[in-house]
């Protein structure tokens, strides 16, 4: 059995230092500007808006030095 914290999700203090962009015609949340190091993050059940996603994203671009990306999978289907 899932906890409740899966379903109903938290949120963590913060606020994303990143940005909304488009890359090859799709939304993405970019952050970070390393441009020899990229890492792609694939979004659960809360999409590619979620807060937490975001500041996960701004973290690895911190810790690894890397531009972090976070498409919109759903295509807005939110």
């Amino acid at each position: 059995m899932a906890s409740s914290c899966c379903v109903n999700g938290f949120e963590w203090n913060g606020t994303p230092t990143g940005q909304e962009s488009t890359l090859a015609g799709n939304n993405v949340y970019v952050t970070g500007s390393n441009s020899e190091v990229a890492i792609l993050v694939i979004t659960g059940l809360y999409g590619w808006k979620f807060v937490n996603e975001r500041l996960l994203a701004d973290h690895y671009a911190r810790e690894v030095d890397a531009t972090v990306y976070v498409p919109d999978l759903y295509v807005d289907d939110e």
